[in-house]
């Protein structure tokens, strides 16, 4: 179990939010998910370079040490935060955002045919971590995103960015993991992997979610400028759980069974809380809100 959020803020709005408390507050929200390793990632509107900032330290630690700087400013972000499992995270490979090819990428969730990826990629491995064949994947696959998220074996919610593109997010929920998309009154959209970070980004961003969704099961979601700009949905391989491997860092592993039953949980409860506080508005729009 890992956290991730971010924010691709509308350019009217832009103005009204304080990015670095923004990325500091999502960051804090889901350090309970995951407190071995924090990071954020953006493309510097400039050059269209990517700007990853990542360190093997929980978001109490990190986002004071990053100040005003945090995320540089920038209109769209990823953020995350660790529970290590394949990888160390004193390797600073294993942390995310994990950059390949063109892309930045997080992830939440565990793939189980990393290996097999790589070999079908072929394209050689930087670190251990599972997360970086997803990262690849989408890279260097044959087809959109949508499309080669079929072949992933496991569970992920996922959110990147591409160079060059610094006013746009991509974001997919695959198996399993967790993903929840708000949208501002105010054109702005944020992202978390629970409904909490997202009411407080609104929150800290001066505005109210218009309506907020928990995304499904194979759902890819295109934005640019906070707005939905593409939606497409495809069949997610049937998730099994991951085997134990001799040839990892059982150090660093923890109960996947544990992890889903708590994930189940927060699942359960948002749904209730979905259920109560939007009924109105659900029961009014019975297509997807974007």
């Amino acid at each position: 179990m890992c956290g991730i959020a971010g924010y691709c803020l509308d350019p009217k709005h832009y103005s009204r939010v304080t990015v670095a408390d923004l990325a500091g507050q999502m960051l804090l929200d889901i350090e309970h998910r995951g407190g071995d390793a924090t990071g954020v990632a953006y493309i510097n509107p400039k050059n269209g370079k990517r700007v990853i900032r990542k360190s093997a330290e929980g978001a109490g630690k990190f986002v004071p040490k990053a100040g005003a700087g945090l995320c540089g400013g920038a209109t769209t972000a990823i953020l995350h935060t660790r529970f290590a499992t394949q990888g160390s995270p004193t390797v600073d490979a294993n942390n995310h955002p994990i950059p390949r090819g063109k892309i930045v990428l997080t992830h939440n969730g565990h793939i189980s045919n990393d290996k097999e990826l790589f070999k079908q990629l072929k394209v050689p491995r930087v670190g251990q971590v599972d997360s970086e064949a997803v990262a690849a994947l989408i890279a260097f696959g044959n087809g959109k995103p949508w499309e080669v998220l079929t072949e992933v074996y496991g569970t992920a919610a996922l959110a990147w960015l591409q160079a060059s593109d610094p006013r746009t997010l991509h974001l997919a929920r695959v198996n399993s993991s967790p993903l929840f998309i708000g949208q501002a009154d105010t054109g702005s959209l944020f992202y978390g992997s629970t409904y909490d970070t997202i009411e407080n980004a609104a929150i800290m961003s001066d505005c109210d979610l218009d309506w907020y969704y928990e995304a499904k099961e194979g759902e890819y979601f295109k934005v640019k400028d906070g707005r939905v700009i593409e939606y497409k949905t495809f069949t997610p391989t049937k998730y099994e759980p991951y085997k134990w491997s001799s040839g990892w860092d059982t150090t660093a592993w923890r109960d996947t069974y544990t992890t889903n039953a708590e994930d189940d949980e927060w699942s359960g409860w948002y749904n209730q809380r979905k259920a109560e506080k939007y009924a109105k508005y659900w029961s009014k729009h019975e297509e997807l809100p974007f």
